[in-house]
């Protein structure tokens, strides 16, 4: 069988990979043990949050499916942060988990063209020009790029209490532990990570009287273009609870069997997403820690423990999980287990995703080093891009810090060692205040244009936006409000009164005012949707802080832009210091702005560099 591409995984980054691929053009496969495992939602059944629900926009505003998956198959929705400002919102809905996996599964079969194979990678080699893999099966694949998104399944063990060890890298399904052979031949290292999941009680054996309730937000916000909010199903609440006094006591007496703290597991788990038992000794000082009941699916029949992952001994986390208000008769459907698995260095893969050490071979996903449905997500699309793109010698597609979170987790795993599982946050991308869910489409949909990415009609509806967008700019700019007229729509934002006739977009610039408010005042004739009015007015909110950083982000991008060839042989240039010309050579970075990240490589070594790929002589040189 030959290919152009093939996908080796169907979990959230082989999804996002395997549809850009087909998109730009490329003979595409997806080689996957399951076809039901595919976008199979293994921990909790929730897309978003603060940074993640960001990376779902941007992966929609470039063609992606994360986003309009996620609308479909939602079952709760609201907005993280809500509270604060625009930029630091987080975008979350909870889902059916059986309905995503299914509507994932029918998005790729419909993809005409894309085959889906079941079968497990058991050996990948390089073969001349090409790539083979050989399954299980015998059957053997020619292939001109790999994207491995194996997720959690390399060399995978799972742990609950020292003497209950299966191998696998999730419930009832095993590990990949041929594939890891064939990368340990071509001299890809890999590194030992954990990640861990709750147990899923019985809702009928909770009693939600004692827990706090939440509701979904009364008018939820869609996280892809493509969908209508006002079709999206807000049906299912989750709760809040804590663990008490009495939890810890039983958790703790059971440390001696935890294979987290007896060195039965070696990797590192995720800091920011701990387990219970790591929660407790690490943070001694709480007397309790919240946790949320969430439900698996639309009939909310099953509920996961959102805080209580665990590895310990099953008798001691159902004696703990009955101490916790609301579940003292809670039945234990699935015991809480720990994963531990292979993961690659992604500071040995280039900001395309691609290995350094072998061209056409790509990495996505948890495989990298990452946690979380999202973070794969943004990886599965950008090496899927880069993949087809390079089939069809075209230039790589690199996203910089500047214009997109997916390009500050990118940079962030391609340029530092991380011992942990790598996770998004908003405080990681210091251009947050650009980075915003409601203006992914204008920082992302013509560059993911150019790359092939977009329908003609996704490209139309993006350019009928802009328009209206601009038109509605230009009438707020040439047009004022009386006092009258401001004054409802002050009410309640903290503000002074304006005495005085003031321009529209002033008035915009003014914290605590609601997007509808205002416009239905200053504007009710423009034909604007909700988020576009939430765009602009976000847009005057944060001009300020636009202006000072504006040549910074010039430059930045100026940076990222600049292309180095590949293959360059710095060895030649005599101009860098030896230093420089060493850590470059290892490094082999595919941009200027790459190249000034590297360790040990100095400033004037960069002005050198950026001479020899077509920068100008005063260009801007960011510190390191």
């Amino acid at each position: 069988m030959n290919l152009d591409i093939v996908v080796i995984g169907g979990g959230h980054a082989g999804i996002e990979a395997a549809n850009a691929a087909w998109k730009i053009g490329a003979k595409t496969a997806m080689l996957v043990l399951s076809k039901k495992s595919i976008g199979r939602m293994s921990c909790n059944p929730a897309i978003g949050g603060v940074g993640k629900g960001q990376m779902v926009r941007d992966i929609d505003a470039m063609g992606g499916l994360m986003g309009a998956l996620a609308d479909g198959a939602g079952i709760m929705f609201r907005v993280l942060n809500a509270s604060k400002g625009p930029a630091v919102w987080g975008n979350r809905a909870q889902c059916d988990m059986d309905l995503y996996s299914e509507l994932a599964q029918k998005t790729l079969e419909n993809l005409d063209g894309l085959q889906i194979i079941e079968g497990e990678a058991t050996t990948l080699e390089k073969e001349n020009e090409n790539w083979k893999i050989v399954t299980q099966s015998g059957l053997q694949i020619l292939c001109k790029a790999v994207i491995i998104a194996s997720g959690t399944f390399l060399n995978s063990k799972m742990f609950t209490g020292l003497d209950k060890i299966s191998i696998g890298g999730r419930i009832n399904e095993p590990s990949s532990d041929l594939l890891p052979l064939s990368l340990q031949k071509l001299g890809i290292k890999t590194k030992r990570l954990k990640t861990g999941t709750p147990s899923r009680l019985d809702a009928a054996s909770v009693d939600f009287s004692k827990c706090e309730i939440q509701h979904g937000d009364a008018e939820p916000w869609a996280f892809s273009g493509k969908s209508d909010a006002a079709k999206l199903c807000n049906s299912a609440n989750c709760y809040l609870t804590r663990t008490t006094e009495q939890t810890h006591k039983i958790l703790e007496a059971a440390f001696e069997k935890s294979p987290l703290f007896t060195g039965k597991i070696q990797g590192l788990g995720p800091r920011y997403c701990p387990s219970i038992e790591d929660k407790i000794k690490r943070f001694a000082d709480k007397e309790s820690h919240q946790l949320f009941l969430e439900p698996e699916t639309k009939d909310a029949k099953r509920i996961y423990i959102n805080g209580f992952s665990s590895s310990l001994p099953e008798e001691t986390q159902i004696e703990a999980i009955r101490t916790i208000p609301g579940l003292e008769n809670a039945v234990v459907l699935q015991i809480g287990y720990a994963v531990e698995y292979d993961a690659i260095n992604a500071t040995d893969l280039h900001q395309t995703l691609e290995c350094k050490k072998h061209a056409g071979l790509y990495f996505a996903g948890q495989v990298c080093g990452t946690s979380g449905y999202e973070e794969a997500a943004a990886q599965g699309i950008v090496a899927g891009i880069n993949a087809a793109l390079k089939i069809k010698g075209k230039p790589p597609f690199i996203l910089s810090r500047a214009d997109s979170y997916i390009g500050v987790l990118i940079d962030d795993i391609t340029s530092m060692e991380w011992n942990e599982p790598y996770r998004m946050f908003t405080s990681r991308a210091e251009y947050r205040l650009f980075l915003r869910a409601d203006n992914s489409e204008q920082r992302l949909c013509e560059k993911a244009h150019d790359a092939g990415m977009l329908t003609q009609a996704q490209w139309e509806n993006y350019k009928q936006e802009s328009e209206r967008i601009k038109k509605a700019r230009e009438f707020l700019s040439e047009n004022s409000g009386t006092p009258e007229q401001i004054a409802p729509i002050l009410a309640g934002s903290g503000q002074a009164a304006i005495a005085e006739k003031t321009r529209w977009l002033s008035v915009l610039k003014r914290p605590g005012i609601k997007a509808e408010t205002f416009f239905s005042v200053a504007c009710p004739q423009l034909p604007l949707t909700r988020k576009e009015k939430l765009h602009i007015l976000s847009e005057e909110l944060y001009s300020g802080f636009f202006v000072r950083a504006a040549e910074e982000i010039a430059n930045l991008q100026k940076m990222a832009n600049l292309k180095i060839p590949e293959n360059f042989d710095y060895s030649k240039l005599n101009a860098l210091s030896i230093e420089a010309r060493q850590k470059l050579s290892a490094a082999m970075p595919l941009t200027l702005g790459a190249a000034a990240k590297v360790a040990g490589v100095r400033a004037g070594d960069i002005v050198v560099l950026g001479r020899y790929v077509g920068a100008a002589p005063n260009f801007y040189i960011p510190l390191q």
